[in-house]
């Protein structure tokens, strides 16, 4: 699994609860997930609001109130770092991330020794002639402030991660493209294209950010032709200019109680298989219609490399 801005702090991975904080411009929400046998409970959730920049004071007394047997996810929210795509340099290995930082330079507002930055690989096809690399580009001091919250209570933290392409790790493993679209309340629209474990393509639709205040009718009124010409536009770039296969299944975790409505515009327009991503066997306390704003803390927490090592040690114990 791709760990981003990790290694910041040293890892701790023998404890048998992971909280996930998904951190926001206005607010914070944790959920931790216990594993118990072969299953995962959600033993913990909340929402926190913060009231202008004042948020240290009710994210410290929130931390107090999680299990002590905790290790934690960080996840930023899509206001906190940037998204570039570069050609990946020609370098050996050793000197790739030197290489990155100074082509960084060019391409985002931050400092050069206030960039704390990782990558993936995109896939390619035969007729590119460069590798690509999608970035993640973020603030090792604002970093560094929440990570020194967590530290304050205690809390010994794993992993940091962007936002952007965690929903993967709550879809099932699909060998062809499939497209996950995601909205939570004040965002812009997130889409993602994945194959297997792999994230090929993403992006932000903007100006669709308020999706859950709409109405039927409002969605009719030009939203949803909106929607659906951006969605199509991503896929006929990702079929035709990175010559990848067709793109036929997709998924749905949207804000919203239209979620059944949106997925019946995409299934007419031409998509065999739309579903919406349920996570009810995790939160069986909240409606579908609500389980959208714990998508992004759930699957950090499921994909939290403590379960991977517990799986690896049961494993080799067998």
């Amino acid at each position: 699994m791709w760990a981003s801005l990790r290694k910041l702090f040293d890892k701790q991975t023998h404890q048998q609860a992971v909280a996930a904080l998904h951190w926001q411009d206005d607010g914070c929400s944790i959920i931790v997930l216990t594993k118990q046998g072969d299953s995962m409970k959600c033993t913990f959730r909340r929402t926190l609001n913060f009231q202008g920049a004042d948020w240290s004071k009710p994210l410290e007394q929130c931390l107090k109130e999680l299990p002590m047997v905790t290790d934690v996810v960080l996840v930023l929210a899509p206001e906190f770092y940037q998204l570039v795509q570069v050609d990946k340099p020609q370098v050996p290995e050793a000197e790739l991330k030197a290489a990155l930082r100074w082509q960084l330079k060019e391409l985002v507002s931050l400092e050069l020794d206030d960039m704390q930055f990782d990558y993936l690989d995109l896939p390619s096809s035969h007729q590119q002639q460069a590798a690509r690399l999608q970035m993640v580009v973020s603030s090792q001091d604002l970093l560094q402030q929440l990570v020194g919250s967590l530290h304050r209570a205690r809390l010994p933290i794993t992993t940091i991660l962007p936002e952007e392409w965690l929903l993967k790790d709550l879809i099932p493993a699909q060998p062809q493209p499939t497209l996950v679209l995601s909205h939570r309340s004040g965002q812009d629209v997130a889409m993602m294209i994945v194959r297997g474990e792999q994230v090929c393509f993403s992006r932000r639709i903007r100006g669709i950010q308020q999706l859950e205040q709409l109405s039927l009718d409002a969605l009719h009124q030009g939203y949803l032709d909106t929607l659906g010409l951006e969605v199509q536009r991503s896929v006929d770039y990702f079929e035709g200019q990175m010559k990848q296969a067709p793109v036929r299944h997709m998924f749905l975790a949207l804000d919203t109680e239209l979620q059944e409505d949106i997925a019946g515009f995409f299934r007419e327009l031409g998509f065999a298989k739309v579903e919406l991503l349920d996570f009810g066997q995790w939160l069986p306390d909240v409606p579908l219609t609500q389980q959208a704003q714990f998508a992004v803390p759930l699957a950090a927490a499921m994909g939290s490399e403590v379960f991977a090592l517990q799986e690896a040690r049961l494993e080799n114990a067998s």
